[in-house]
């Protein structure tokens, strides 16, 4: 048997609420004032039916009220009541919505700012589709338990208690013999409850599973495509989709019973009421009047109960989603402290450096390199010998597992990680460009860069010619991950963007491998300008790269196996001379 959802994930999300506690009052004040209007009426229904019926006088808390007056002004005494109410419900149901959104809002930036907090092992732990999921699907279920169920449980919940509490100073033998069914009602609904969490636990899951195959599968639909393989994808997109109709059946059934089961013993309740109190007025007439403001009571009593069992099932579900949230949100993160890098003047080195993967395997088996300011060092290999996990160490995505590195003789894990990476400029050999605009993709690392520093970053990647020749300049939208662009166009913007934020140390995966010949020239022409004068890293896949490095750096299984000029490793031939012969640094 599952266990139920835990305290402490109901206060940490009812803990959203305290910046926004007087709002959560006023709604409050507002849902007394509609249950206090609602139990008027069960106060003044039955005296008024009974006037009416009889035409004595009538009787209200026990004070008698001359019956031809009032019978006239009664009436007005319900529409004022009405008028109490519908306002009341009006300012509950603005504030509890406004509150609700509020506090989502804040949950989704919690949650984003954790994600963004996290290094990129975090990700390869997990399908893109999953940490989608919890936007689409978990949040929203968050949302619903925080904004309609919590203003269902205010107001309904309220009124429930109000009238309650009526029934109970109109006749309090009455009320213990009508509402003996009231504990009865927690079996069933303690039940549903445990039946409902596990059914909802398991359809999240399966919906998590279903939109990761869908984001992958449309992701690569150009492969899927071209290898014929929309049968298959379609197969099992089928496949996730019954499932998670299973237990949405599951869920659907435990929903529908809960209302009618409540129901149920609530109107086994009245019943009794009726049975009784039918025999204890025809012993005492006078007991009508409070007989039918009693069963009024009771009678509105049905619409804030049936709501309050149907709001539950939401409530679990959204729960559940909570929990699941929580747990991603809650992993631990690498902290972001330490004291601030300067600009590097000496060097970097590395010594004994070790890097393994949360999968357990080592990467980096003891890198010793030196990197001095100013210098060009080129890092070759065949793939898989460590070169890119390098760049992850050094940029602070992969924790060493020995050795260390410094930077100017400063240990780098003592320095803050985000001010190493402001420090550096990172240059894939895949560009990444973000949908939006080319301003918003410069300014990915100075927001606050002016114009005429974009147009001179953009100058000096030899990128203006043709960002001015856009008719929107640089508020021309670039597509998503630059697709309106060209690869040579969109590394170019990356380079504009690494000139913007001015390192002092440059990490270049050699962007130009992928590139035809002539955006080559163009993009090549902006390396050289940004290099000039700068600490550079640069895996090498070409020759020309090579033979301009100051050092260059030969990588084996995780380890630096050769290091000089490109003559020295030739008149050496060793490694580096057998991967120019097998081509994997090309010519």
């Amino acid at each position: 048997m599952a266990p139920r959802p835990s305290a402490h994930v109901y206060r940490r999300v009812l803990g959203y609420l305290r910046p926004y506690r007087w709002l959560l009052a006023a709604g409050v004040c507002a849902s007394l004032a509609a249950a206090l209007a609602t139990s008027a009426y069960a106060w003044v229904v039955g005296p008024l039916l009974r006037a009416v019926l009889t035409g004595k006088p009538i009787s209200v808390a026990g004070v008698s009220l001359p019956g031809d007056t009032m019978l006239q002004r009664l009436p007005l005494v319900v529409v004022a009541v009405a008028f109490i109410k519908a306002l009341a419900q009006f300012l509950q149901g603005g504030l509890m919505q406004r509150l609700g959104q509020r506090v989502m809002a804040d949950l989704r930036g919690f949650f984003y700012g954790r994600l963004l907090g996290q290094p990129p092992s975090f990700f390869e732990r997990r399908h893109s589709g999953e940490l989608l999921a919890r936007f689409t699907s978990d949040v929203p279920l968050v949302e619903f338990s925080v904004t309609q169920a919590l203003s269902s449980y205010v107001k309904d919940g309220m009124q429930a208690l109000a009238l309650l509490v009526t029934c109970f100073l109109i006749d309090a033998h009455l009320f213990l013999f009508t509402f003996i069914v009231v504990p009865v009602t927690v079996v069933p609904i303690n039940r549903f409850a445990r039946s409902l969490k596990k059914v909802a636990a398991r359809s999240l899951q399966s919906l998590g599973a279903q939109t990761s195959l869908t984001a992958e599968q449309l992701q690569n639909l150009p492969v899927v495509q071209a290898y014929g393989g929309q049968a298959r994808a379609l197969e099992a997109f089928d496949v996730e989709a019954e499932r998670y109709l299973d237990e949405m059946k599951r869920s659907l059934f435990l929903r529908g019973a809960v209302s009618p089961t409540v129901e149920l013993l609530g109107i086994a309740g009245v019943a009794m009421a009726v049975a009784w109190g039918a025999k204890a007025v025809s012993a005492d007439p006078e007991l009508a009047g409070r007989l039918l403001s009693f069963l009024a009571a009771a009678l509105l009593l049905y619409q804030p109960v049936k709501s309050l069992s149907g709001t539950l099932s939401q409530v679990l579900t959204g729960l559940v989603a909570a929990e699941r949230l929580f747990a991603l949100a809650d992993e631990p993160a690498p902290p972001d402290v330490g004291a601030p890098a300067p600009p590097l003047s000496q060097a970097l080195v590395l010594e004994g450096v070790r890097a393994t993967y949360s999968d357990g395997r080592e990467a980096l088996r003891g890198v010793d390199l030196v990197v001095p300011a100013g210098k060009r060092v080129a890092l070759v290999g065949a793939s898989g010998a460590g070169k890119t996990t390098l760049f992850s160490v050094l940029l602070g995505f992969l924790p060493t597992s020995g050795g260390r590195v410094t930077w100017d003789g400063a240990p780098l894990d003592g320095l803050k990680p985000s001010s190493v990476r402001g420090q550096m400029a990172w240059v894939p050999q895949e560009p990444v460009l973000f949908s939006g605009t080319v301003r918003h993709n410069l300014r990915l690392g100075r927001p606050e860069a002016t114009d005429e520093e974009l147009w001179e970053a953009l100058r000096l990647a030899h990128a203006e010619d043709f960002v001015r020749a856009m008719p929107g300049g640089l508020d021309e939208p670039v597509g998503e991950r630059g697709a309106r662009l060209s690869g040579g166009q969109r590394q170019r913007l990356v380079l504009a963007r690494a000139f913007l934020r001015k390192p002092s140390v440059l990490l270049l995966d050699e962007p130009t491998s992928a590139l035809d010949a002539a955006s080559e020239a163009a993009v090549g022409a902006g390396l050289e300008t940004l290099m000039r004068g700068r600490t550079v890293l640069v895996i090498a896949h070409r020759l020309s790269t090579v033979r301009d490095a100051d050092l260059i750096a030969v990588l084996e299984a995780g380890r630096v196996v050769e290091s000089g000029t490109h003559a020295e490793l030739v008149a050496l031939r060793g490694r580096y001379s057998r991967l120019l012969g097998e081509g994997a640094v090309a010519a």
